[in-house]
């Protein structure tokens, strides 16, 4: 789900920043809802004093960090967009150990330590660098060999 959001985000060009945000808030709203309902029916036993909080982190967290995620996804490569959304979880794992004082188990760090890494692999040594690499080395080999069979057919 994650890939294709991505995908549909770099290939729309013409709906961004805050239209995108509220677009793709309102079709996450519309699928989870879907979902609770087919799953466990649509019963919600939330009080009084808990709307303000939901609210915030609404508005926060969310709304806020979804308009900076979906108006700059234009201006970044996929490759970019895509370890931001890996570097996601990982930041929450580490802020409910920091904040919630949870325990992490070992596969959790190392988990931790596997995002990270290839984060840092990503960017630091992208993929179409290698690819291209490689590109230019199959075309000199392919006119070395070309050369190579040309003098001999010439020696023949």
């Amino acid at each position: 789900m994650y890939s294709i959001m991505v995908i549909f985000n770099k290939k729309c060009k013409h709906i961004i920043g805050l239209e995108n945000s509220v677009l793709q808030l309102i079709i996450s709203f519309l699928t989870v809802t879907v979902f609770i309902l087919i799953k466990s029916g649509f019963a919600l036993q939330i009080s009084s004093n808990d709307w303000v909080w939901i609210l915030t982190l609404d508005l926060f967290n969310t709304g806020i960090g979804c308009y900076f995620y979906f108006s700059s996804i234009n201006n970044l490569p996929v490759q970019t967009v895509a370890i931001c959304g890996y570097l996601e979880p990982l930041s929450a794992v580490i802020f409910s150990v920091i904040f919630l004082t949870e325990n992490i188990s070992h596969t959790q760090m190392l988990g931790a330590i596997m995002i990270i890494g290839g984060a840092i692999l990503g960017e630091f040594f992208p993929l179409k660098t290698y690819i291209s690499k490689i590109k230019v080395t199959r075309k000199l080999i392919k006119k070395y060999v070309l050369k190579t069979v040309s003098k001999l057919k010439i020696l023949v």
